[in-house]
């Protein structure tokens, strides 16, 4: 995009950092130990960063990291290259597993620049144009780019969730009030319908719509639902969102299956919550009741949640833990000001799903925005401790967005990105904006912003 800045490679001759990093001491400490062997690289492509201090997912120990080849190796005496990372801190990558950036040729450019500087280095787009996408889809991964698995377009209901959206900005609609002063416009306009969005009625329209879905070669599927067990009463068309027919769920999750793809619930209530469960879905985005509705009653998204819509119990939590259904917490609602009941209500769900094991993950939800403001304000809500909150943006969320991928990780095996911070997190969590130097995929970035 005009006027932004370029983020570039040091060159490779300078640091030639290549696939895979060993945490020396880690390794030790396990009773691991790999040797050279004649598939290692030449110690002349062998990098050595010490001084560090590095994550074990609950603190931080002095170490070494070798980086070479596809392989980890012990450090030469003769390493090509050595790089002091005294006082550093040395963490895994962010990620963000629900974001709706990564959406075009214009925004990519600013989205993949702000992405890098804040050390989300992996993502996970659920919805957006898929002609956009498909324009940008071989900048999605690899040295310099993010990391990014899409769904393309979602899956949603008649006058629904996000086809108010889309529509609004396919008519150059911006602004709240003129969205308001234009309502019966964006509803029948139909410029992003088969695109951002897929509206589905009944099986037919699911067996007719499916080609065209599959056909996009889509990462993983994204289904909308927005209080489902109230679908029947048309409660939410066009306002809150409303979402697809839950009944629907159980045939795009079979043909999901069928296809091989991930199925991707968007939730906003606990009947949501537990349809997407029955269903087998493999991930929920938001936990129920994630956004204030009702502090503004003249939003179109306004309405009065209770107990019985928002609250998990420990079976649903059990039930979620025992079929690997993860969740995604949406860290940008962390960073408002919502009514207390929220908070609650977030927390006790959150501290069932921790306490049985059911897999979670962070997504910042909010365009123009990455994770980190909403990371930094759950750390001082208290929404987890340090070092699990931490591990919950690294760790966690880079392998639910990539399970099939060693990342977030320093074992034996696992890939070379990673961030060296300027202060340690654990004793304030604002350090994690403070990056002295981000390597993704074996190369230095380059600071874009004279930060590092």
């Amino acid at each position: 995009m005009k006027g932004q800045k370029t983020l570039g490679l040091w060159p490779a001759k300078q640091l030639e950092l290549l696939a895979l990093v060993w945490l020396v001491p880690m390794m030790a400490a396990c009773g691991e130990r790999v040797e050279v062997n004649e598939s290692s690289p030449p110690a002349s492509e062998i990098v050595e960063y010490r001084g560090a201090r590095v994550f074990t997912g609950e603190r931080f120990i002095e170490a070494r990291l070798c980086v070479g080849g596809r392989f980890f190796v012990d450090c030469p005496q003769d390493a090509g290259s050595r790089v002091d990372l005294t006082g550093g801190f040395v963490i895994p990558p962010l990620g963000d597993a629900h974001t709706h950036h990564f959406d075009g040729p214009y925004t990519l450019p600013w989205q993949r620049q702000a992405y890098l500087d804040a050390g989300v280095f992996y993502a996970m787009t659920l919805t957006a144009p898929t002609s956009g996408v498909l324009e940008i889809r071989d900048q999605l991964r690899g040295s310099g780019n993010v990391d990014v698995v899409t769904s393309m377009g979602g899956i949603t209901g008649p006058d629904s969730h996000p086809a108010e959206i889309y529509e609004a900005l396919a008519l150059g609609i911006r602004s709240y009030e003129e969205q308001v002063a234009r309502a019966e416009e964006i509803r029948t306009s139909r410029k992003r319908a088969d695109d951002a969005y897929f509206v589905l009625e009944s099986p037919a329209d699911l067996e007719e719509k499916w080609p065209l879905i599959l056909g996009n070669r889509p990462d993983v599927v994204k289904v909308y639902l927005r209080t489902s067990e109230r679908y029947d009463e048309d409660y939410g068309k066009w306002g809150p969102g409303g979402g697809m027919d839950p009944d629907l769920l159980p045939l795009v999750s079979r043909l999901a299956d069928e296809a091989g793809l991930r199925l991707v619930v968007a939730n906003s209530s606990l009947g949501d919550f537990r349809a997407s469960l029955a269903a087998g879905a493999d991930l929920v985005s938001h936990l129920p009741c994630y956004m204030d509705t009702m502090s503004d009653p003249e939003s179109p998204y306004y309405g009065v949640d209770t107990d019985d819509e928002c609250r998990l119990s420990a079976e649903d939590a059990e039930a979620a833990a025992a079929a690997g259904m993860g969740a995604v917490l949406i860290v940008s609602e962390w960073a408002k000001d919502r009514p207390e009941i929220y908070v609650e209500w977030e927390r006790q769900n959150t501290a069932l799903l921790e306490e049985v094991g059911a897999p979670l993950a962070i997504g910042s939800n909010a365009y123009g925005s990455t994770v980190v403001d909403g990371l930094i304000a759950g750390a001082e809500k208290g929404f987890f401790e340090p070092a699990r909150l931490l591990r919950l943006a690294t760790t966690d969320t880079a392998r639910l967005i990539f399970p099939e991928r060693r990342v977030g990780c320093f074992d034996v095996g696992c890939e070379a990105s990673f961030l060296v911070l300027e202060g340690n997190p654990l004793e304030n969590f604002e350090e994690i904006q403070n990056i002295r130097l981000r390597i993704k995929d074996g190369e230095l970035l380059a600071p874009a912003n004279n930060d590092g």
